[in-house]
């Protein structure tokens, strides 16, 4: 949303709100004014989802760049051998057919991206997650070694389907687990797990007990101070000095809420996190 956009939402709220207050017929500018919040409220929170998307994919071209230096130099040697002829046909051919491997393999990294990167009309499409929990790990795999964390899917996580918009799950898991790779200044292991389980929903999010598909994401770093638990999901709330902007976890609440499920957390200070999205699961 433009500031313009912004502002003009703002004066029309303002408007109605001085007008209600000069003792005018309130009940259409109750409607018109409960319309404009609404309609200021959606065109903030896809700004939200669009920004923390851009800091998402900055953080992995960066690590992609790094991990592009391998390939680049074997591709750049094997080039020159071909062009100093210095090998047989057959040697030379295998060159050849390595520097296509090596060139596929950094086109599918840059396609990952693009495809995160691109803004997408919402959605709501069965999606397995354990799918797009192996798609994000491969995405992640570069900024995961710069920071010698190994990032792996628990193998007990059978395929989970849900209804909802692939990206914008996407973007909650990928969120989750670059909060989880930067909890671990020594290096760690992050796990994902995915499941299906009975579940009680806390009283504030007013959902009933249910079946809820579980996405677990647990790391070995350094856990979340008791005095922070509480603001970790507030918009712009980071404890991270050098790194993120405090939206992640935010965009991701919304997200997970617009999709009719929350984000739970268990962390012990010193002892690594687990953050949990809870979803609905398809029902047939």
């Amino acid at each position: 949303m433009t500031d313009e956009h912004a502002h003009g939402s703002l004066r029309n709220i303002c408007t109605r709100i001085r007008a209600i207050d000069r003792a005018e017929p309130a009940g259409d500018l109750l409607e018109e004014l409960a319309h404009e919040l609404e309609v200021f409220d959606a065109r903030s929170s896809e700004e939200l989802h669009n920004a923390n998307r851009l800091v998402t994919v900055g953080t992995l071209t960066a690590g992609i760049a790094h991990e592009l230096g391998t390939p680049l130099g074997v591709v750049l040697a094997r080039a020159q051998m071909i062009i100093a002829d210095e090998n047989d046909i057959a040697e030379a051919r295998k060159d050849a057919e390595e520097i296509i491997l090596q060139v596929q393999r950094m086109t599918q990294m840059c396609r990952e991206v693009l495809d995160f990167a691109r803004a997408k009309p919402p959605t709501r499409d069965p999606v397995d997650l354990v799918q797009v929990v192996r798609q994000m790990i491969m995405l992640l795999v570069p900024e995961a070694r710069k920071r010698t964390v190994r990032v792996v899917l628990a193998a007990d996580s059978p395929p989970t389907i849900v209804l909802g918009d692939p990206s914008k799950l996407m973007q909650i898991i990928t969120n989750l687990t670059i909060n989880a790779t930067q909890a671990m200044p020594n290096g760690g292991t992050v796990t994902i797990s995915v499941e299906k389980k009975r579940i009680l929903p806390p009283v504030a999010e007013r959902l009933p007990e249910a079946d809820y598909v579980c996405v677990h994401v647990e790391d070995t770093g350094i856990g979340i101070p008791a005095n922070d638990l509480c603001r970790i999901f507030d918009p712009f709330f980071t404890t991270k000095q050098s790194e993120g902007t405090g939206i992640g976890l935010a965009v991701s609440s919304r997200i997970a809420r617009e999709h009719g499920g929350w984000i739970g957390v268990i962390t012990q200070e010193g002892h690594g996190s687990t953050f949990t999205v809870y979803l609905p699961p398809l029902v047939a």
